[in-house]
């Protein structure tokens, strides 16, 4: 039984080394290389109030830089009543953005459990003072 388990063993490790070695050499499944960074955030538009439980949309938009940065992700943080945003871009450099209309802005959701006044601070780029909205949750 322990030799069977010793030659499994050997099989797996194999297998997964081949499977790396064939993605490694076929760069079409190879994963592209994108960019990502963390754009500035320029306008945010979203209501003032909300029901609880309630998702309500905010409009994030960032500057053109003359580039194919698509939206990639938020983070956020949030620390009782406050939630920082941060918005995250990536650009492909192989791609060929000539004549495209690249999208510059995408949507954040906001829901709260409870009632009260929420602050979101939509954080610009390397942390640098963004915008700031208040959402009162009844």
């Amino acid at each position: 039984m322990n030799k069977f388990l010793s030659v499994f063993a050997i099989l797996i490790m194999l297998i997964a080394a081949s499977c790396q070695k064939a993605e490694m050499n076929n760069p079409a499944k190879a994963d592209t290389a994108a960019l990502v960074k963390q754009a500035s955030i320029i306008t945010v538009n979203g209501p003032l109030t909300a029901i609880v439980n309630q998702e309500v949309s905010f409009n994030v938009s960032w500057p053109y830089t003359g580039n194919c940065e698509k939206f990639k992700s938020f983070k956020i943080s949030t620390l009782k009543d406050t939630t920082h945003i941060k918005l995250f871009v990536a650009t492909n450099a192989s791609e060929d953005c000539t004549g495209k209309e690249v999208k510059r802005s995408s949507v954040y959701k906001f829901k709260a459990a409870h009632p009260g006044t929420y602050i979101l601070k939509f954080v610009g780029s390397d942390n640098k003072p963004g915008i700031i909205d208040t959402v009162k949750v009844n």
